[in-house]
């Protein structure tokens, strides 16, 4: 299908991501994946690195006021996120969307191989699915 079709960010090469029927269309599954260069599409990990305030929303920085049209008034864009200091990320990864180099620790892996959702199935009947190394909560 097309839209499983990206170019990569840091060689050009096309990407690859797993999609699956639902029925009524496709879903991704699995991150976009440079088969050339290694790189892989950050997911929700990136998400565990914000901070959050005492009822768990990702706390913004104050940005400059931009007059929205259907607002019809000035209102202050909130469109950047603080991120923890000690992110595994860099400013690369977090301008491009992609790690690189590496696959993001919430794919489906097989001998740290991604693997598309069939296989991934087929690995956790059988015990071979990689276990995922998420960061602990307590711990960010």
């Amino acid at each position: 299908m097309s839209d499983s079709l990206h170019a990569c960010p840091y060689c050009d090469t096309k990407m690859e991501a797993d999609f699956v029927d639902v029925g009524v269309g496709y879903v991704q599954c699995g991150p976009y994946h440079c088969y050339s260069c290694g790189a892989s599409e950050i997911g929700p990990e990136l998400w565990d690195w914000h901070y959050k305030d005492r009822e768990g929303e990702t706390i913004y920085l104050p940005g400059k006021r931009i007059y929205f049209e259907h607002a019809k008034k000035k209102l202050i864009n909130r469109n950047e996120s603080v991120l923890k200091w000690n992110h595994p990320f860099t400013e690369r990864e977090l301008e491009t969307g992609y790690y690189q180099g590496k696959i993001s620790p919430y794919a489906n892996t097989v001998g740290g191989q991604l693997v598309d959702h069939i296989l991934a199935k087929e690995a956790y009947n059988v015990g071979l699915l990689d276990d995922k190394d998420l960061p602990k909560e307590d711990s960010l």
